[in-house]
């Protein structure tokens, strides 16, 4: 009879990965509920019944009656613009209406949003677990997502579709970086259907990523097979009769500002100093340790975490959008290479348990600056 044997003092190594994993999982659920309860309490403190929250509602009125258009103001004249909206946030949301006619629909809104934001860490620690195999890294990327204000940003002014758009980017990027094909259709299909800033920042990042991945390899990816189908959906079911709209919409009535005046500073604000400093700093050290062998099959995760920034300070080379906007995509790329670059240091635990005290500092920040964003943004 066979007696596993422990070398060393401690449990033998199977039982201490399955210790490892239940404490991971635990952790992980721990997280989206605390994520859930910080963004959602105080949200549901005040009424939003104006603003973005009353356009989506609008919208997914409007589905009831087979209209994937509504009319939105332009401007102070009072004049308006017949604009599309991809449909799936409210179509999700009209479902919920529907079945709870009693309840206050902004109120649904609310919970769904903030439901939508704390799943975000999911994707996020499978990611970095994928990749760099560590546990602590993953959970410890998620905790610093959870910290990052620019999703209490978009909660406070009502940015519901945005925040699902980026649930989902996150899944289709580990669809990708795991080359399942249907799931990177559906993803992809999905993104496409609820958010069109969303699906114009993912097409930024995917091109220049398929076409490296083409030229390196000399092989077309199974997730690009995926990935177009999920677009050609999006395309043949809505955008091909909307985009007209969508683009006249943005290209006459972005909001004209000096940008330099606010792009580094909403950066600062909405990612966070932690995220802007860690993430550089440890693909420095991981490209010191093991020089270019980190990021070979990592090129997905570096052009996802360089895009934002290009598209957001586009303005420099005389690009006239609302630059700002790009900013919401920054938080998640950075805290998945800080999270890679953390379970690489591992072994280092004072690096650990000094990145996990700045996050809860930061995080206390947030909270505290929170229901002054939500009165700030004028949600009553």
């Amino acid at each position: 009879m066979h007696i596993q044997q422990s070398h060393g003092v401690g449990p033998p190594r199977d039982l201490r990965a399955k210790i490892l994993t239940h404490w991971t999982l635990l952790a992980l659920i721990l997280l989206v509920a605390a994520s859930f309860l910080l963004k959602a309490f105080p949200l549901l403190q005040y009424p939003s019944n104006s603003g973005d929250p009353l356009v989506h509602h609008q919208y997914s009125m409007a589905l009831l009656n087979g209209k994937l258009s509504i009319p939105v103001k332009t401007g102070t004249n009072g004049s308006s613009v017949e604009l599309y909206y991809p449909p799936l946030f409210h179509l999700v949301s009209l479902g919920f209406f529907i079945a709870f006619p009693t309840v206050d629909p902004y109120l649904i809104m609310k919970i769904l949003a903030s439901t939508i934001d704390a799943l975000q860490i999911v994707p996020i620690y499978l990611i970095v677990r994928r990749v760099s195999g560590s546990n602590i890294g993953g959970i410890l990327a998620s905790y610093s997502l959870v910290a990052a204000s620019n999703d209490y940003q978009m909660l406070s002014w009502g940015g519901y579709a945005n925040i699902t758009g980026l649930l989902l980017a996150a899944f289709l990027v580990y669809s990708i970086i795991t080359e399942k094909v249907i799931l990177s259709a559906v993803f992809s299909a999905a993104l496409g259907l609820t958010h069109h800033l969303t699906t114009i920042f993912m097409v930024a990042v995917l091109v220049p990523y398929f076409a490296l991945f083409l030229l390196t390899k000399r092989q077309v990816p199974k997730s690009f097979i995926g990935v177009s189908m999920g677009g050609l959906f999006a395309y043949v079911t809505f955008y091909r009769f909307a985009w007209q709209s969508i683009y006249y919409y943005y290209s006459n009535f972005s909001p004209i500002y000096n940008q330099s005046l606010y792009i580094t500073p909403y950066i600062i604000h909405q990612v966070g100093p932690l995220l802007l400093l860690s993430a550089p700093i440890g693909l420095a050290l991981l490209y010191t340790h093991s020089r270019r062998e980190f990021f070979r099959g990592n090129e997905l995760l570096l052009i996802w975490g360089i895009v934002p920034f290009l598209l957001a300070y586009a303005y420099l080379l005389g690009v006239h959008w609302h630059g700002v906007r790009w900013i919401a995509f920054i938080p998640e790329p950075l805290s998945i290479l800080a999270g890679l670059s953390l379970g690489k240091l591992y072994q280092r635990k004072f690096i650990l348990v000094a990145f996990a005290v700045l996050v809860t500092i930061q995080l206390f920040l947030t909270i505290a600056g929170y229901p002054q964003e939500i009165l700030s943004n004028g949600l009553l």
